[in-house]
């Protein structure tokens, strides 16, 4: 992470105050961006977090302003993210912190806090020091809440993100939980078109996270942000627009590239499908945000270290092998159903050879790894086809999109493909094995932007 913190002597006031801190967090950024060409970052791909101290107390202002202090706060963020939103992102910025200090008698500080995680909306908290001058409380004031460490003045769940952001960016993406705050930047953007920064509304971008339940059957609405378990998420987002201020529905639905490479199992298949029906049930448009492996195909992790392996010589593998077995000790570790054996003795030793691997009841195979996911598809293939025909479908390829990921930008039509986004159905190794010869050296010669629009 890349902190820059910084302090003015400038005297604020409420009639100067979203002049001065536009201009400051931009000087913020300033600084940043010559950070960011260190070549020791580069690859490093940081997040970064903005700390601004005014330290004159505003003129005129007492406790009873606090929540002035906020509103000033957050048309400031709403002017910074319309006309620099591009250059948050490029940067990277994670969080941006204010410290103000109104002139009552003592003067009380104030700390203005908005994060990505919580979509860039404004939080205020009053400061309680000791008698060092040492904070050692905040106190939420809108609700009172009190918190006595620092962290806890933005989302817990913030910390959890932060390699999560590394993890989408180095595959040329954003952050799944990324685009409700983008969408947000864009409709501030929009509004600030359209009207004064006062009269556009607070919550621009009103959203509902949806999961499956426990049984894995039903779409139930998630309580706690940003904790999936699975590769795919889903919303129901309320948008607000300068054309329908009252807010319009849509379900966004995406990958999560953090998890298993944003690859399709049974789980993910499921979600995507309910999220999607409930889209055609309720006559909204749906969008899909894609980032993604294609099909999940993989093995029981569980087995790797155990298989062991009957060569025709040990001393020359190159000659093959005869089977591939479990010890009886290993063999008896498994749960049932997770393979099926022979049983053979050999010198003595009980080996039981692998006549199929199920995987069955073991943690690794959770969600799928074969066939399963194969038909997982085909279910949202033809789910896909179905939203095209009753509801306004559109594909965002933010990043490659493998296989059934590719189908389905296909099958639902409209499609907007980020430069680095390529949509193939597999990537160029396989193809050259296939012809013998070296003739595909990137994803983008098969699938790149280039290739797809005419």
């Amino acid at each position: 992470v890349i902190f820059a913190r910084g302090s003015s002597h400038l005297v604020l006031t409420t009639d100067n105050f979203e002049e001065y801190v536009v201009n400051d967090i931009l000087t913020s950024c300033d600084f940043l961006e010559r950070a960011l060409l260190s070549p020791l970052l580069e690859k490093r791909l940081p997040s970064s977090q903005v700390f601004l101290h005014m330290v004159p107390p505003i003129p005129g202002t007492t406790n009873r302003d606090l929540g002035y202090l906020r509103v000033l706060f957050g048309n400031a963020l709403q002017r910074f993210v319309a006309e620099h939103g591009p250059q948050l992102e490029k940067l990277r910025i994670a969080s941006i912190e204010i410290k103000v200090w109104t002139s009552s008698t003592p003067p009380t500080p104030v700390r203005l806090v908005a994060s990505k995680t919580a979509r860039w909306e404004a939080l205020a908290f009053s400061e309680t020091i000791d008698d060092n001058g040492e904070p050692v409380k905040w106190t939420n004031i809108e609700t009172g809440e009190e918190a006595l460490t620092h962290d806890k003045l933005k989302p817990a769940i913030e910390s959890q993100q932060r390699p999560k952001r590394q993890i989408a960016r180095a595959a040329g993406s954003a952050y799944i939980y990324d685009f409700p705050a983008l969408i947000r930047n864009s409709l501030t953007k929009l509004w600030m078109e359209y009207t004064a920064a006062e009269k556009i509304p607070d919550k621009l971008v009103s959203s509902v996270e949806l999961a499956l339940d426990s049984d894995g059957e039903t779409l139930i609405e998630k309580e706690q942000y940003g904790t999936n378990k699975i590769g795919m998420v889903a919303w129901k987002l309320t948008l607000r627009t300068p054309e329908y201020p009252a807010g319009r529905e849509i379900i966004l639905i995406g990958n999560d590239i953090t998890i298993k490479g944003g690859s399709f199992g049974t789980v993910e298949d499921t979600l995507f499908d309910k999220a999607s029906k409930l889209a055609r049930a309720k006559g909204i448009p749906r969008i899909y945000i894609a980032c993604n492996s294609g099909a999940r195909i993989g093995g029981v992790d569980e087995l790797k270290s155990l298989v062991k392996v009957s060569w025709v010589n040990k001393d020359d593998p190159m000659k093959g092998f005869e089977y591939l077995y479990l010890t009886d000790s290993d063999y008896k570790s498994l749960p049932e159903e997770s393979v099926t054996c022979h049983s053979i003795t050999v010198d003595g030793e009980t080996r039981h050879v692998l006549d199929a691997i199920i995987g069955k009841n073991l943690a690794s195979t959770k969600g799928g790894i074969g066939v399963e996911c194969l038909q997982g598809s085909g279910l949202i293939a033809g789910e896909t086809s179905r939203a095209y025909e009753e509801t306004f479908t559109l594909s965002y390829a933010t990043g490659r999109s493998v296989g059934i990921g590719a189908y389905l930008n296909r099958l639902g039509q409209r499609n907007i493909q980020m430069v680095k986004g390529a949509m193939i159905l597999t990537g160029p190794e396989p193809l050259n094995k296939l012809m013998g010869k070296q003739i595909y050296t990137s994803q983008d010669q098969l699938g790149g932007p280039h290739i797809m629009v005419p």
